[in-house]
């Protein structure tokens, strides 16, 4: 269900306490069988992994269905905990190349392309997420009873 998606919104902590949700490619990044999925980010995204090495507790939505390969209806929640490969093996990246074409078309190789967008495909990191709850709506909305998985979900903040 969620090796579809094309992008999500994942949520992190700042120092203060807050929340930034912000737009990911998962590009089909996980293992369902264990439990992980995660997405890619430049290392021009400095602050965000920052926040995220230092407080892992994160979130990954499910929220734009359409956009990628999905047919589900749903809206997915996935929270857990972020480990960060700041230095992700050659083979790794070079396995994301397929995975992201499905996504974002092909990827230009040459002298020219290569030079201009050496940090973009190559200062690339992956953010792991080990999923511990995942809260399922049964359409985009979210609105009617959803099922929880995991963890059990800790009930609504006060107004």
């Amino acid at each position: 269900m969620i090796k579809s998606d094309i992008t999500a919104a994942a949520a992190y902590l700042t120092p203060a306490g807050g929340t930034v949700v912000t737009a990911v490619a998962p590009c089909g990044i996980g293992q369902r069988d264990a439990g992980v999925l995660g997405f890619t980010t430049s290392l021009g995204f400095g602050k965000k992994l920052e926040r995220i090495v230092a407080d892992p507790h994160v979130a990954l939505a499910f929220h734009t269905r359409e956009h990628g390969f999905s047919v589900s209806p749903a809206f997915l929640l996935v929270q857990g905990t972020a480990t960060v490969d700041l230095r992700p093996s050659r083979a790794r990246l070079e396995a994301l190349t397929p995975q992201a074409e499905r996504y974002l078309g092909k990827v230009v190789r040459d002298p020219v392309w290569d030079r201009l967008l050496r940090e973009y495909y190559g200062a690339r990191v992956f953010v792991d997420i080990a999923g511990q709850r995942t809260a399922i709506w049964p359409d985009l909305s979210a609105s009617r009873a959803m099922e929880v998985t995991g963890a059990a979900w800790p009930g609504f903040a006060d107004p």
